[in-house]
Order: C-alpha cells, then sequence, then structure tokens
C-alpha cells in the first residue's frame, strides 16, 4: 500500500521564511533556537543565499564540506518546519518534554544508537500528520502517540527510528509488544496499533543520482524504497499480532536537481509505505490522509 505520490514544489525564499516563523516558535516556547542546533541550521541557509551566485569564495574542499552540512540542514528544516505548522495549534504542555530534547541535538544525526533527539523529532513527525489529516492526538499517554479515531475508536502508535538493518525485526517486535500490552490493558473493544518506522539512514544513498524533475526525484525515491522493504519484507512482517493495523514505512532523502534541469534547485522527498498486517478498511482510510501531506 503506496502512498506520498504527488510532488510539491517550494521557492528557497518561502522556505526560509516558514523555517524564520518556526524558530520564532521556538523562542516563544522558551527555547533559544540560536543556542542549539537551529541555529546553526539557520546560519548555514544564510552562508547558502550569499554563496548562491558567487561560490568561488570557497576552496573546492570547503564548498564539499558546506555542501554536506547545507543538505543536512535543508532535511532538518523541513522536519521542523513540518511539525511546527501542526503542533502550534495545540497546548504546548502535550509536547514540550519532547521538543526540549529535539532542539538538544547535535547537528548531524549520530552514528550510535543514542539519538534522542530524532528519536522525537519522528514521534512528533507522525503525530503532526494525523494532525494535519485532522485526527485529535495525545503525546502525553502511555504510547508514543494516541490517536482518537473519531467514532471508529482509539488508534495506538509506536514510533521507531531503526538505525541498524540487521535490529529492523527487534525493533517491530518491541513495538508490536508495547502496543499488545497497551490494547490489552484498555477497556474499549474498539482500539488498534499501528507501528511507525522511519528507514531514512538505511536506505542507500542516492547521491550519486541527479534527478531531471521533481516527479523522477520522487519516483527513485520510491524505487529505492520499495526495494529496501521487499529486501528485509520477513523482519517486517515478523510480528503480525493482536490489533496491530500493520506498520508505517517512512524515510526521507535531499538532493539537487541536474543544473541543466528545466527547474533545477533542491529536492526534499518523503516517502510512505503502508505494510497492512490484515485488511482494515480502518488502515485503508487513514493511509492516504496521512500521507500526501505538502508543509505549507
Amino acid at each position: 500500500m503506496k502512498s506520498d505520490d504527488k510532488q510539491y514544489s517550494h521557492q528557497l525564499d518561502n522556505l526560509i521564511s516558514l523555517y524564520a516563523e518556526a524558530c520564532e516558535w521556538l523562542n516563544e516556547l522558551g527555547i533559544a533556537y540560536s543556542k542549539n542546533r537551529y541555529g546553526v541550521y539557520k546560519q548555514h541557509f544564510e552562508k547558502f543565499t550569499e554563496l548562491e551566485n558567487n561560490y568561488s569564495k570557497l576552496e573546492n574542499e570547503d564548498l564539499l564540506s558546506f555542501k554536506k552540512k547545507f543538505d543536512n540542514a535543508y532535511l532538518e528544516v523541513n522536519q521542523l518546519i513540518r511539525i511546527y505548522d501542526r503542533l502550534k495549534e495545540i497546548d504546548s504542555g502535550e509536547f514540550m518534554e519532547q521538543i526540549r530534547k529535539v532542539a538538544s541535538g547535535q547537528e548531524f544525526r549520530a552514528n550510535s544508537e543514542n539519538d534522542q533527539a530524532r528519536d522525537f523529532l519522528f514521534e512528533l513527525s507522525i503525530a503532526s500528520r494525523f494532525m494535519k489529516a485532522g485526527f485529535s492526538i495525545s503525546l502525553t499517554g502511555i504510547c508514543d502517540v494516541v490517536v482518537d479515531l473519531v467514532g471508529d475508536g482509539k488508534l495506538f502508535v509506536e514510533c521507531k527510528r531503526i538505525k541498524s538493518q540487521t535490529k529492523i525485526g527487534a525493533n517491530i517486535k518491541k513495538a508490536s509488544k508495547q502496543i499488545h500490552s497497551r490494547v490489552k490493558a484498555d477497556a474499549s473493544s474498539k482500539v488498534y496499533g499501528l507501528i511507525a518506522i522511519n528507514v531514512s539512514d538505511l536506505l542507500p544513498s542516492s547521491s550519486a543520482l541527479r534527478p531531471n524533475s521533481m516527479k523522477e526525484g520522487t519516483a527513485i525515491h520510491r524505487a529505492i524504497s520499495n526495494n529496501f522493504i521487499r529486501a528485509n519484507l520477513e523482519q517486517i512482517t515478523s510480528e503480525r499480532r493482536g490489533k496491530s493495523l500493520g506498520v508505517m514505512c517512512v524515510s526521507e532523502v535531499m538532493t539537487h536537481l541536474l543544473v541543466d534541469a528545466k527547474t533545477p534547485g533542491l529536492f526534499y522527498s518523503r516517502h510512505t509505505e503502508f505494510i497492512p498486517y490484515c485488511k482494515s478498511s480502518i488502515l485503508e482510510e487513514l493511509a492516504p490522509r496521512i500521507s500526501n501531506q505538502d508543509i505549507i
């Protein structure tokens, strides 16, 4: 079950403007963005605009180093804008603990298992998806995200950002057990579970591929993601139990379009694949609503 098939195009100026709003939101929450990684990303964006027409200011080695920093910042900025777009509408008490940890992370994703900043960012991004689809959520319950399905019951979502391909099965098993205990402890019969995994760090690099358009870039990302899921399907589907509807597999990439492309520029893609554990009208109805979402 696929989704995220739409392509959205944004001018860099527009993205920078949205990011400035998100940074000001952090300030209003009492989190001084200038003193954490989000201030560093802002500096990279400012430097990028300065170098846009005069990159000869940098030596080639410095340019490659800066590209790595900017590409990472571009991904992180898109992610913050997405959660800001929804969380700004609810009481900060729902997510304050998580957002503080998100902001406290290091500039680049950690190679170790311990990268709580991105783990909590993933949880908040999943919550934001459901909110943008019109659902009420809770981030202060016994589960990562609890979704009110409005007449169809309640959905417990356990989120896992997976850092090792050999541990996909272990993460799925842990999430499945957590959901099973939540469902079992709930008094209602209309309660379900969904496992959400982020595999962005596990996908083969597409940095050598230069798409000619956003449509082509989306197709490349989708193909890489689908091949990865097929290769690891046994681990992903290893824990079919209870009322778990299935697994929501998410990945995000950024790259640069060809210089001679019809519309050259930067490309960000978020792909989502749903691996159902059973036939479910609830999942069929949810999937497109929580996937094809623009940041605007």
